[in-house]
């Protein structure tokens, strides 16, 4: 009895590390051609930029979070080179800590030299689904370029391409992704971050058929 439980157990370990690896190369595969690393290679055309929200401080500790600073840097630059002229900036306006994302956010662009008129607030982007359905449906969004990290950026373009929504052209301008010991966590929960995408967008399109 005892050694059909830990094969049972063994067995169920391996499926769900299969159905990790599924998504997570579904995906990857998905996304190719469509990220960019260097600004000289962005395409022209796209007036909105999609900045995915995240807080200044890590959670843990309140260290200062290179994935924020990162995100910051790439969609000032991006904004200063003429490939984009909006901004939608969509987080959580009340995260855990309750710290407003979006307007920690909306002041580094400022400091980076963005005119507030260029700048718009989606405070209600609690999760990356929502982020993208946000930018559809209530500020009206057809070409976007996703600015985030190239992990969130994969996910967030799966989502748009899935959701049912009528996006012309969707994007990624990848920030730099930091490398320390402390944000391999971040790297591991995308894993599981993926699989339960796939959830959400299961119910999503079960419930639009209804």
């Amino acid at each position: 009895m005892k050694r059909r439980l830990r094969i049972g157990f063994y067995g169920l370990l391996v499926i769900c590390a299969a159905l990790l690896l599924i998504c997570n190369q579904l995906v990857i595969s998905n996304a190719e051609g469509r990220l960019f690393d260097v600004i000289e290679t962005v395409p022209e055309g796209y007036s909105f930029g999609l900045l995915l929200g995240t807080t200044p401080q890590t959670r843990i500790g309140h260290r200062r979070n290179i994935f924020f600073e990162s995100r910051i840097h790439a969609t000032a630059s991006l904004y200063h080179a003429g490939k984009i002229q909006k901004v939608l900036i969509s987080g959580d306006d009340n995260s855990l800590d309750g710290i407003n994302e979006v307007e920690c956010m909306r002041d580094s662009l400022l400091e980076r030299g963005i005119p507030p008129k260029d700048i718009i607030l989606d405070g209600k982007g609690y999760r990356t689904i929502l982020s993208v359905h946000n930018a559809y449906h209530v500020f009206g969004c057809r070409k976007l370029i996703i600015l985030s990290q190239k992990f969130h950026n994969e996910r967030a373009l799966y989502l748009a391409d899935n959701l049912g929504l009528g996006f012309d052209q969707v994007i990624g301008f990848n920030a730099d992704s930091p490398h320390s010991l402390m944000s391999q966590k971040t790297y591991v929960r995308e894993w599981f971050a993926r699989a339960k995408m796939f959830i959400d967008l299961f119910i999503n399109n079960h419930h639009g058929k209804d």
